[in-house]
């Protein structure tokens, strides 16, 4: 009998309802419950903050329901937090627990012969002695016995049950049928545009065009049916492109496809009773509660659609509501990608992350994920404000390319000469003069397309080392200057990069 067909109260039913309603429970905490500075590190840090949360929250005079809502989510958070110290599962309490059938309970990794730990018991005993380190000693209990455990074992590591749209996983392979969907729509954009708005640019992927997007969609189809008569059209097809454009690039998502499968149980995704299967749709697989999205259901859902009794149900947020539920990328998030790509070290990346500890976790807006890559020494940036030497500014962005192609390549004898602000850049390559033209109109601003062009030099011999420098494109706010960043990355760390950051590198 599986957990769907058991009795209301069993414990198998109750643990798959808890399982089934947690990523809601911390998505409404993430979003709604906590302030917009809490520090979501899933560690020591965020602990101590929920646990002085509780404990003001508790002498506030909270109403009943909102309390109860805070605490069922503070449960939720801490029970993660804690399978990520002690690894293990949830499981299910039958004690009977202030009229409630039970609760649940975390069962840390067998290896480690620890009893079940009820976050909820926790939290109470946290309110009771009031001494603001409760759940960071019992954070620290389980670490010893699992330190214990590593000195008997050496390289032994607890493991956690996967949580399902809590815990990250890995992206779905590449599709063929979506990678041509893409390549098709990109190429069509020019004239997806003319079509639509002819001509008017207003289309840079900024979260406020989704405005203008909404009017067109909603000026072109009176009812959700027209849309449908049409979804396979260009307009239709560009619109689905452009909006997931706008997600993937303003808060690092990635397209995913899931084909049919015939093998699929009915209502599976693969299925054609599915909602997800055959259809181009944006997630965050890579993020702790990431959203996802389809385009074009979304798009759909702007338009009303008659009932039975012929009343419109309309949709009740925008476009650019759907942004909401995705979350951007943080320094914590860059960290971990370019340790799995290998591009720093998890030395490297606890450094970072040390240093940048207060903001680690706070989500970052696209103009600033460049920034978080050269923090990790993984990109080089030229100035767009006034330099106070040109040719030293020069010589600076060349020596720090130099240094992260450890020894592959040598600069030196940078020189910048002729005209009236200089005209001319020399460098000297691996012992090889390189002569580089350059256009100042002033001694304070850099030649940003001359550094597009010589910044190749300063790549690796190809058969040596197939890393090299890409300009990062970014989404820009309105009316504002941006460094020019160029990322060190191999062409697959590269693709990666574009993909899971928003970013374009080229």
């Amino acid at each position: 009998m599986t957990a769907e067909t058991q009795p209301e109260n069993s414990p198998p039913h109750l643990l798959q309802k808890w399982s089934d309603e947690l990523p809601y429970q911390i998505l409404l905490l993430e979003r709604l419950l906590l302030p917009e500075d809490f520090p979501f590190d899933y560690g020591p840090l965020s602990l101590d903050a929920l646990e002085a949360h509780l404990l003001e929250q508790e002498n506030s005079g909270e109403e009943n329901e909102k309390w109860a809502e805070l605490v069922e989510s503070a449960t939720a958070y801490l029970g993660e937090v804690l399978l990520g110290v002690a690894g293990g599962a949830w499981g299910w309490n039958t004690r009977p627990v202030d009229g409630r059938p039970g609760q649940p309970v975390i069962c840390p990794d067998p290896e480690l012969e620890l009893s079940p730990v009820a976050p909820m018991l926790l939290i109470s005993y946290a309110l009771r002695v009031r001494t603001g380190n409760a759940f960071a000693e019992e954070m620290a209990r389980l670490r010893q016995t699992v330190t214990a455990r590593q000195q008997a074992i050496p390289g032994w590591q607890p493991v956690k049950e996967y949580t399902p749209l809590v815990d990250p996983r890995v992206a779905r392979p590449e599709e063929p049928a979506l990678s041509a969907w893409l390549a098709e729509r990109s190429a069509g954009l020019s004239a997806w545009v003319k079509d639509a708005f002819d001509g008017a640019w207003r289309w840079n992927y900024h979260p406020g065009t989704l405005d203008w997007l909404e009017a067109v969609v909603k000026q072109r189809f009176a009812t959700a049916t027209e849309f449908d008569a049409a979804r396979d059209e260009p307009f239709v097809q560009g619109a689905c492109w452009y909006l997931g454009e706008v997600i993937r690039r303003n808060k690092g998502a990635v397209w995913q496809y899931i084909p049919f499968d015939p093998d699929a149980e009915p209502g599976a995704p693969g299925s054609r009773e599915n909602v997800w299967t055959e259809v181009p749709f944006v997630d965050q697989p890579d993020k702790r509660i990431g959203g996802a999205a389809i385009p074009l259901e979304c798009l759909r859902e702007l338009l009303p659609e008659e009932d039975g009794d012929g009343a419109p149900n309309e949709r009740r947020r925008g476009l650019k509501g759907e942004l909401f539920w995705f979350k951007a990328s943080s320094y914590a998030h860059v960290g971990a990608l370019l340790t799995r790509l290998g591009m720093v070290s998890r030395e490297k990346a606890d450094h970072v992350l040390t240093e940048y500890a207060r903001f680690a976790h706070e989500e970052l807006p696209p103009h600033e994920v460049p920034d978080a890559l050269e923090a990790f020494g993984v990109a080089v940036s030229a100035h767009a404000d006034d330099v106070d030497d040109l040719e030293e500014s020069y010589t600076s962005l060349l020596k720090e390319a130099e240094a992260l192609t450890d020894g592959a390549v040598t600069i030196t004898d940078v020189k910048l000469h002729g005209g009236e602000y200089g005209e001319i850049l020399e460098f000297t390559r691996n012992g090889v003069l390189v002569t580089q033209d350059t256009e100042h109109h002033s001694f304070d601003y850099l030649d940003h397309l001359a550094i597009s062009e010589f910044i190749g030099h300063v790549d690796p011999d190809p058969g040596d080392d197939t890393r090299r420098f890409y300009l990062a494109d970014f989404v820009h706010l309105r009316e504002a200057t941006y460094e020019s960043y160029y990322v060190f990355a191999t062409p697959e760390q590269a693709t990666v990069l574009e993909k899971e950051l928003g970013l374009d590198l080229r």
